[in-house]
């Protein structure tokens, strides 16, 4: 698996790659910085960016939606997140997409290098950059908020860099679905519109319907049987989110996008228990501003070309996606 490519360099992820009590320790040292508190903190700077790109991108017209829209916003709001000031967009996207690919079954040297690359940069460019009282610098010189990264450097650095990169591949991915989705079903982005209090649950929607990670690869501890199948210890299985999202035992209908959906919270697309994603509040965040954004700009969604998907087996997303932003 591709995670195990990358610990050949020496590195592990501390949320990703542990389980309790090395995640646990990881993840008390961040996680208040994802707090109900953290967030209404970033949303003004999140929805002042919003209107402003959707601003921008009405007065256009026809736009190819992931670099006019999607990957603009979670770019401005992980580095407001973690202080980090990147490198040009196309070597942000590279290192994104390759810590994305890392945990796909196409993973190979090729990815793992990039990921390399993106720590190396961080650790002689990034960090030393890094503004006073930001993430970023609770990270490296505290440890987070209670000390609990290790000292040596390798664990705080690791750990900023995944919730860096992470945060700008998998949120543009969510915010080109989003856009996708409405482009294809014209009538629920009338309901959003006309009751823009279904906005939070049509973010769920999306994520349910088509989220950006939609597997993952884990290895079992013990013995275990799923769905009336055995599986030994220490095998590799891959975990499809995605079908978990479109189970017909959990879900009515389960392959109608519907923004009114009363149990559309109850996907799987940010994992579950201990793992559940860190940065949940913040796609949230983010897809809701963009959103409410759009909703008050655009009448309708209409392709105006070929919509191309990445080819990444892992994270699903976009490569192109024109569109026509018909004005409300």
């Amino acid at each position: 698996m591709g995670y195990t490519r990358v610990t050949e360099h020496g590195y592990r992820y501390p949320l990703v790659d542990n389980d309790p009590p090395e995640h646990t320790r990881a993840r008390r040292a961040v996680q208040n910085q994802f707090s109900p508190a953290a967030m209404a903190r970033l949303r003004p700077a999140v929805r002042q960016a919003a209107t402003g790109l959707v601003d921008a991108a009405a007065a256009m017209g026809e736009v190819e939606a992931v670099t006019a829209l999607a990957q603009p916003l979670p770019d401005l709001t992980i580095r407001l997140l973690t202080g980090i000031e990147p490198p040009d967009p196309d070597t942000m996207a590279s290192w994104g997409d390759a810590v994305g690919r890392l945990a796909s079954a196409d993973a190979d040297p090729w990815h793992s290098e990039l990921a390399t690359d993106s720590l190396e940069w961080l650790a002689a460019k990034g960090v030393p950059a890094l503004p006073e009282h930001c993430m970023g610098r609770v990270i490296m010189d505290s440890g987070g908020e209670d000390g609990r990264l290790a000292e040596d450097g390798l664990e705080r650095l690791m750990m900023l860099d995944s919730i860096w990169l992470a945060g700008i591949d998998s949120s543009g991915s969510l915010l080109a679905n989003a856009i996708n989705a409405f482009a294809e079903f014209p009538d629920q982005w009338d309901a959003v519109r006309e009751r823009p209090a279904l906005i939070p649950n049509a973010v769920e929607e999306v994520m349910r319907w088509d989220a950006p990670f939609r597997s993952f690869y884990r290895r079992t501890l013990a013995p275990a049987n799923i769905g009336g199948v055995d599986i030994p210890a220490d095998a590799d299985v891959c975990v499809i989110m995605a079908a978990a999202n479109r189970d017909p035992d959990r879900f009515a209908d389960p392959d109608r996008f519907d923004v009114t959906r009363p149990d559309a919270r109850a996907h799987l697309a940010f994992g579950a228990s201990i793992h559940l994603c860190l940065g949940a509040p913040v796609a949230r965040l983010e897809t809701v501003e963009f959103l409410t954004a759009l909703a008050g700009r655009v009448r309708r969604f209409e392709r105006t070309g070929e919509a191309v998907r990445s080819a990444n087996q892992a994270v699903r997303k976009f490569s192109s996606l024109p569109v026509r932003l018909v004005p409300a």
